[in-house]
């Protein structure tokens, strides 16, 4: 009796074996309750995670809790391979996006809002529609030859403009704050705003428009890319590249009496061990604030 039950149990696992690889291997596509097809799946599980992401709420900071706060003006450029991850791909592809084609596109989609360049920025000049394609049209001269009615011959010079694509942006800038919050006694940093930058038609790298980042953190929190190494299952969102500081950058200026830029008095072989002197002054701060 025994004998038969295992016999029976075995033909049973053996059908359940052979339906499920009947199943993975089924010749023909598969209809959902309405009756339609099914639509294939280029992922082995359905990602749900970036699409209803939001970021994290910042937690609250009092002024009377601030006792310390200092400005920082960082760059970073993408041609360094440790900032890939923002300028790649750089058509979409995959449901990936460069940094620059998110931000643009959630811009003209009404989800971001763009700032003129100014200064001190105050994110007080938003963009309209037509400003905001302006920032994004090149401009340069071209020199052509032209045989008049008489049959002479001069040149003339065309101004041709073309859209900006988001890969000619090699460059964005940081405007971040450090402080002390004396109420939970940690010292942290809140990017306040990013500029773009790209080349002018002068050969000057130079901010085409400001987005607020604490404004534009939900979007940014859905737009995911693959970190250095290609891992696909541990794909990062912009926001949270940001937020974990996956990025190089270099400080180009810090609050000061003069209000001025390193470069505009240090020369270009110096303003590197400028930064890094600024870079150390500020972490060194966080270290004087403890005793043991």
């Amino acid at each position: 009796m025994n004998q038969i039950r295992k016999i029976g149990a075995l033909f049973a696992l053996w059908i359940a074996f052979s339906s499920l690889a009947y199943g993975q291997f089924d010749p023909t596509p598969r209809k959902n309750a309405v009756g339609e097809l099914d639509k294939p799946d280029a992922n082995i599980v359905k990602r749900h995670h970036f699409k209803e992401r939001l970021p994290i709420q910042y937690p609250p900071l009092r002024e009377a809790d601030l006792m310390w706060q200092r400005r920082v003006w960082r760059e970073i450029d993408f041609i360094q391979k440790q900032n890939h991850p923002f300028y790649f791909p750089i058509e979409p592809k995959y449901g990936r996006a460069s940094f620059a084609s998110v931000v643009i596109d959630s811009i003209k989609a009404g989800n971001i809002v763009a700032y003129e360049h100014n200064d001190p920025m105050l994110f007080q000049l938003p963009m309209t529609p037509p400003q905001f394609e302006k920032s994004l049209t090149t401009s340069k001269t071209v020199t052509t030859i032209e045989q008049g009615a008489d049959g002479t011959q001069r040149n003339v010079e065309k101004v041709i403009e073309d859209e900006m694509a988001p890969s000619d942006i090699r460059r964005i800038r940081l405007m971040e704050d450090w402080y002390f919050d004396k109420q939970r006694s940690m010292f942290e940093v809140r990017i306040i705003g990013i500029a773009f930058i790209a080349l002018d038609p002068n050969g000057k790298m130079t901010p085409k428009f400001w987005i607020y980042y604490p404004h534009a953190r939900r979007a940014l929190s859905r737009a995911e890319n693959l970190v250095m190494g290609g891992n696909r299952a541990k794909t990062n969102s912009y926001a949270t590249m940001f937020e974990k500081r996956m990025f190089s950058g270099l400080i180009t200026k810090v609050d000061n009496v003069y209000d001025r830029y390193i470069n505009s008095y240090t020369s270009q072989e110096e303003a590197l061990y400028e930064a890094q002197r600024l870079k150390r002054e500020i972490l060194e701060f966080e270290n004087d604030l403890w005793e043991y």
